[in-house]
């Protein structure tokens, strides 16, 4: 029992000895030496106060003035007036589509009712009506995409100056950590008047290192969300060259409506009986059209059949034109408004007048005839059964005996009244596309992708 407490007494004393001689190593470090630690320290940081205030003069390179407010005030005004503007516009134009789609309603009314000189007359005059109101919207569109270029352009103003300040803060935290980084532990110890002071400036450089990480993060999102913002603003300038070219077509297309509806009064002088002629002489080039398809589509087979040609395709046809308008009238369609003249033996696919016209596969060009102002078309032949055929052309890029390819341009597309290759009745700007199996026409849809 006196031996145990011996012992504790030994240990006791050794360790206060020993502590004893660290301390009094401690304090009796040469002064010459104490002195040229702290000359050392002076040139790094010397506190964790010092050091912070040092990020903090790095960080604000560019203190803000009242300049700096004023125009941050003048930019946030103009963003909040330009948001509400928007918000005006997308109500106007869906306001707008409203009344479009209405008028599109009364036209297919319209066209369902008898073929007669005044409801022609009728439903030409809805469909310049409603012409005018699309027009309207296609502006009131292009205000708005240029609203939304204009907000974007703020928004990435700001992006970029938070990532240059982003970056900045970044530097200087990677160069107070370099200076960190440069100092040892004694060093750190000396410089500071108490332990509790070494622990703290320790502590401050571990968060600094944890900001570096989270200001990384930052500079990165940034720099995302600006090259996202680029993006749109690139996407939304496309769609205002669309917007303006569509807008274009539109008002000529308008003028075209206008001219038929007046040539169609001149013609026939608010006659009944003269209107009635102009149908019948509609039907018969119709006849005389569809005669002359099936004799060329004839010979052309014996031609290729004699040069020993077999085209071969797909099973599958493409769509000449971008069929993202739907499809205005169908094979034999009981709503065709002239069908108690002749059969509606194709699809029409509505496109803007002049839009670019696709072989629907590889072929040999049999027809491309330019009729003026009268029936325009383009008929292909691609094997020993199919044949297509495109009317209402405006303009022909191909030439008979020609092949071509699938998805190569052969023309440009038409249908408006009063324009070249519409023929002397139509129901608008459209594609006529005809799908022919042996000489006989059949419905295209039986042979293109599905809507």
């Amino acid at each position: 029992m006196h031996t145990v407490n011996k012992n504790k007494k030994l240990l006791s004393g050794h360790f206060i000895l020993s502590l004893v001689i660290i301390v009094a190593s401690f304090l009796l470090l040469s002064p010459n030496y104490l002195l040229a630690q702290s000359d050392n320290t002076n040139n790094a940081n010397t506190t964790s106060e010092d050091i912070t205030s040092n990020t903090n003069s790095n960080t604000n390179t560019a203190p803000t003035t009242d300049t700096d407010t004023a125009e941050e005030e003048s930019d946030n005004v103009a963003l909040n007036m330009l948001n509400k503007e928007l918000d005006e516009k997308r109500e106007l134009i869906e306001e707008l589509g409203k009344k479009v789609d209405v008028y599109e309603e009364n036209i297919k009314i319209k066209q369902q009712e008898e073929v007669t000189l005044n409801n022609q007359i009728s439903l030409l005059q809805l469909q310049i009506e409603q012409g005018e109101l699309d027009i309207e919207r296609v502006q009131e569109e292009i205000s708005k995409v240029s609203l939304e270029i204009e907000r974007l352009g703020y928004e990435i103003e700001d992006q970029e100056s938070s990532l240059v300040l982003n970056k900045e803060v970044l530097a200087s935290y990677i160069r107070l950590i370099d200076r960190y980084d440069q100092r040892s532990y004694l060093d750190i110890l000396v410089s500071n008047e108490s332990f509790s002071d070494f622990f703290d400036q320790l502590q401050y450089a571990e968060n600094l290192e944890s900001q570096v990480g989270e200001t990384v993060v930052e500079v990165r999102i940034a720099k995302e969300q600006l090259e996202v913002q680029e993006e749109e603003k690139v996407t939304k300038k496309t769609e205002l060259d669309e917007l303006s070219s569509k807008l274009a077509t539109s008002i000529v297309s308008m003028g075209g409506q206008k001219d038929y509806k007046d040539d169609l009064l001149l013609d026939t002088q608010e006659s009944e009986s003269k209107f009635e002629a102009l149908l019948e002489e509609s039907r018969q080039e119709q006849e005389a059209v569809a005669s002359e398809i099936s004799s060329l589509e004839s010979k052309a087979r014996e031609k290729l059949e004699g040069e020993g040609i077999d085209l071969n395709i797909d099973a599958v046809l493409m769509w000449p034109v971008s069929p993202t308008r739907g499809v205005s009238a169908y094979f034999h369609d009981p709503d065709y408004p002239f069908r108690r003249y002749f059969e509606h033996p194709a699809i029409d696919i509505p496109q803007p007048q002049g839009s670019v016209v696709r072989a629907s596969e590889n072929g040999y060009i049999v027809r491309a005839k330019n009729a003026g102002l009268g029936y325009s078309y383009i008929m292909i032949v691609h094997n020993s059964e199919m044949s297509t055929v495109y009317g209402h052309i405006s303009r022909i890029d191909v030439a008979e005996d020609d092949y071509v390819v699938r998805g190569q341009q052969i023309g440009l597309s038409g249908g408006l009244p009063g324009t070249s290759g519409s023929g002397r009745l139509t129901t608008g700007a459209h594609l006529h596309f005809e799908v022919r199996s042996d000489g006989i026409p059949v419905n295209p849809l039986d042979y293109l992708p599905a809507l």
